[in-house]
């Protein structure tokens, strides 16, 4: 039998083995503004109307076990954000939903001794700082480079000039290897 919280905050910092002896459940809200890493990826909106309405990360995480008995952390996180599209540097709205099984080990070795296939959570001291888990796994989704489907740069693409130019010859710039060709080794 699971313990369910039906909480709106998660608690700060856990021992995740006793919470998987337990079979806890754990549905909460935590402002996206609360993970600091992954604020510095988002659009900035410029109106504090804007800055002043609070994004929300719905989490659901189930600590249990896995078939073959290792502790185990289930669970998934769903938000919507706004990032900046990197053609028009205008704000882009993303939605992300994750779900994740990660295990929890308590040393580097045995987190090498797990067959491939299993994510793995280092838990030191028998504490989980929550949001750190979770940022963490937000980070791994998060889209790398973000843009609009239909979108113009914000400025024009400058082509590179073919060497020799017209432009390079009427101004009379040397090519500063020239000089280079004009030289011998003397053995």
């Amino acid at each position: 039998m699971s313990n369910v919280s039906s909480i709106q905050r998660l608690p700060v910092e856990v021992d995740p083995f006793r919470l998987v002896e337990q079979g806890r459940l754990f549905d909460g809200r935590i402002p996206l503004s609360d993970f600091k890493r992954v604020s510095e990826l988002l659009f900035k909106p410029s109106s504090e109307e804007e800055n002043a309405k609070q994004r929300l990360v719905n989490v659901h995480l189930e600590f249990t076990r896995t078939d073959t008995k290792l502790p185990v952390i289930k669970g998934n996180i769903s938000t919507d954000f706004e990032m900046i599209c990197q053609r028009c540097l205008e704000a882009k709205k993303e939605s992300l939903t994750i779900s994740f099984d990660v295990v929890l080990v308590s040393s580097d070795e045995q987190a090498e001794r797990l067959q491939e296939g299993y994510d793995t959570w280092l838990v030191e001291d028998q504490l989980l700082f929550v949001n750190d888990f979770l940022e963490d796994e937000i980070l791994l989704a998060v889209p790398f480079v973000v843009s609009h489907d239909d979108c113009q740069p914000v400025r024009d693409l400058i082509e590179s000039l073919p060497e020799d130019s017209e432009e390079q010859k009427s101004e009379g710039k040397q090519n500063p290897f020239a000089v280079l060709k004009d030289l011998k080794l003397d053995s």
